[in-house]
C-alpha cells in the first residue's frame, strides 16, 4: 500500500487517508516527514573544550570520529603483557559471556526485521464422520492463509530502529567489558612486576642485614659492643623476612587473579619472575579533546537514548489505525485423490483496519511515559560524556603531578642513600651507636620501596588514561 501524496497547505503539508470511512489526516513541515509519521532521530549536540584542564595538548577535530580496536597495552612494549592481553581477548570468561548476550540481542533484531514480511502458512485435515443409521464419509481439506502488515505508518521501521539501537548499546556493553577486563589484567601485571622488584630489593637488604648480625656477633664476643647492637641489628634482619613473606603471599594473589582473567585456572597459570626495567611510558601530546565520545560507556548511553526515542515514537503513532492485509483460501474433497480437482473451493481477501476511538486517556499516558524515559535517557548521556571527561582530566592531572614526586623522590632516594653510606663510616669510627645506623638504613630501604611503589602508580595510571580514553590514544 503506497502513502497519499502530500498536499502544499501554506508553510506545511497535509496528508489524507481514508480507511473504513474514516479520514485519517496529519500535517507535517516537508514532504519527508510526511512520509515518516514518527520523529527522526538526531544524536544531541555535545560541547567539548579545546583542550583537556591539566595538561596543555593540541586539540584536533574529531567529528565522525569512529572508535577501532586497536593493542593499546603495545605503548609499554613488553612482549610478556602482549602475549597476555592477546591470550585474555581469545579466553577470557567475562568476554564471552558479553558475546552471548551480542549474539542474542542480533537475533531478537532479525526476529524484528523478519516482521516487515508476508506471513504464509499451510494446513491439512482428513476427517472420516459416521452415524448409528448412516454410512461414514471421509473428508479432506487443504488451505493456505497469506497476510501482510503494510508499514504505512513507520512503526515497523521505528520498531527495527530501537532494536538496532538497543544491539549497538550491547555492543557498547561488549566493548566495554573488553576495555575493563583488559585494563584489570594490565594493573595486574604491574602489581606483580613492581612485586617482584620490591622481592629484589628486600632479598638484596636481607643478604646485607645477614652479613651486619654476622660481623657484630663476632665483635659482641670480642667484648667490642654491647649486646644490644646485636639484637637491633637481628630485630632489623626479622622485619625484612616478615616483608618478603608479606610481599610473596600478595604476589601469588595478583597472579591467581591475572590467572582467571586469562580464563585459567590457578593451576594451569605461572607468570615467571624476571629481571625487568620499569619504564614508564609517555604519552602522546596530541590528544583529541572529543576522543572520549568513542568510550564504551558513552556510545551504550547515546544508542540507548536512540533506542528510547524509537519508543517515543510509537508511542506517537498509537492513535493511527491498525491495517492489514489478508487472503485465505481453501479446498475440500471427500476423495483424497480429487482433492485438487474439486470444485469445492473458498477464497477471500481484503483490508482490514483497527482503531481505539476512546481509551481513557491511556494513550496519551505512554506518551508521557515515554517522553520522561526519553528525558532521562539524555540526562544519563550528558552525565556519561561529563563524566568521561572528568575521568581523563583526572588521569591527566595524576600524570602530571606523579611525574613531579617522581622527580622529588629520586632525589629523596639519592639523599637516603648517601645518609646511610655516611652513619655506617661513623659507627665504624666509634661516633654514633648502632641505632642510628640502623635507622639510616631503614629509610633507605623505605626510600627504595616508596619509589617502586610510585612507579607502579605511574604504570597503572598510564593504562587509566588509555582506558579512559576509550582505549585509543592516536
Amino acid at each position: 500500500m503506497k502513502m497519499p501524496k502530500a498536499v502544499k497547505r501554506g508553510e506545511s503539508y497535509r496528508i489524507k487517508i481514508m480507511i473504513a470511512g474514516t479520514t485519517y489526516s496529519a500535517t507535517r513541515d516537508t514532504v519527508k516527514e510526511c512520509e515518516q509519521w514518527a520523529p527522526e532521530y538526531k544524536t544531541p549536540m555535545i560541547h567539548a573544550d579545546e583542550q583537556y584542564k591539566y595538561a596543555a595538548l593540541n586539540w584536533t577535530e574529531t567529528a565522525g570520529l569512529k572508535g577501532a580496536t586497536v593493542a593499546w597495552w603495545n605503548i609499554y612494549q613488553d612482549p610478556v603483557l602482549s602475549q597476555l592481553l592477546q591470550q585474555l581477548n581469545a579466553e577470557n570468561l567475562n568476554l564471552k559471556q558479553a558475546e552471548a548476550r551480542y549474539r542474542q540481542v542480533n537475533a531478537l533484531l532479525e526476529q524484528q526485521k523478519a516482521s516487515r514480511s508476508a506471513s504464509l502458512s499451510l494446513e491439512g485435515a482428513a476427517k472420516r464422520n459416521g452415524a448409528k443409521h448412516t454410512s461414514p464419509n471421509s473428508q479432506f481439506s487443504t488451505g493456505v492463509q497469506a497476510s501482510w502488515i503494510p508499514d504505512v505508518w513507520g512503526r515497523v521501521a521505528k520498531a527495527i530502529e530501537g532494536q538496532q539501537a538497543n544491539l549497538e548499546a550491547v555492543q557498547a556493553d561488549l566493548a566495554a567489558v573488553k576495555l575493563n577486563q583488559q585494563l584489570l589484567a594490565t594493573e595486574t601485571y604491574w602489581n606483580i612486576r613492581v612485586l617482584d622488584a620490591q622481592l629484589d630489593v628486600l632479598q638484596q637488604t636481607q643478604k646485607s642485614y645477614l652479613r651486619s648480625v654476622q660481623i657484630l656477633k663476632n665483635q659482641y664476643t670480642a667484648g667490642m659492643i654491647a649486646r644490644a647492637d646485636v639484637i637491633q641489628a637481628e630485630t632489623q634482619l626479622k622485619q625484612v623476612q616478615i616483608q618478603q613473606i608479606e610481599m610473596q603471599r600478595e604476589r601469588n594473589l595478583q597472579e591467581n587473579v591475572l590467572a582467571v582473567l586469562q580464563g585459567k585456572s590457578v593451576a594451569q597459570f605461572q607468570l615467571v619472575k624476571r629481571q625487568q626495567r620499569l619504564s614508564i611510558p609517555t604519552v602522546p601530546a596530541q590528544l583529541p579533546s572529543r576522543l572520549l565520545m568513542q568510550r564504551p560507556d558513552v556510545i551504550r548511553a547515546e544508542r540507548e537514548l536512540a533506542s528510547t526515542h524509537a519508543q517515543l515514537g510509537l508511542a506517537q503513532t498509537a492513535w493511527l489505525p491498525d491495517i492489514s492485509i489478508g487472503f485465505n483460501a481453501s479446498l475440500n474433497s471427500q476423495v483424497l485423490g480429487q482433492l485438487f480437482q474439486a470444485p469445492a473451493y473458498l477464497w477471500s481477501t481484503g483490508l482490514e483496519a483497527a482503531s481505539v476511538i476512546f481509551d481513557g486517556g491511556k494513550r496519551q499516558a505512554e506518551i508521557a511515559q515515554a517522553q520522561a524515559s526519553y528525558d532521562e535517557k539524555l540526562a544519563a548521556y550528558k552525565q556519561a560524556v561529563l563524566t568521561g571527561w572528568k575521568e581523563v582530566d583526572d588521569a591527566l592531572m595524576q600524570t602530571s603531578s606523579l611525574k613531579q614526586q617522581q622527580l622529588e623522590q629520586a632525589q629523596l632516594l639519592q639523599l637516603n642513600k648517601e645518609n646511610e653510606q655516611v652513619v655506617m663510616r661513623r659507627y665504624n669510627a666509634g661516633l654514633v651507636s648502632y641505632l642510628e645506623v640502623v635507622t639510616a638504613q631503614n629509610l633507605r630501604l623505605q626510600a627504595e620501596q616508596s619509589t617502586l611503589e610510585l612507579q607502579q602508580i605511574q604504570l597503572k595510571n598510564t593504562a587509566q588514561l588509555i582506558t579512559a580514553m576509550g582505549g585509543n590514544i592516536s
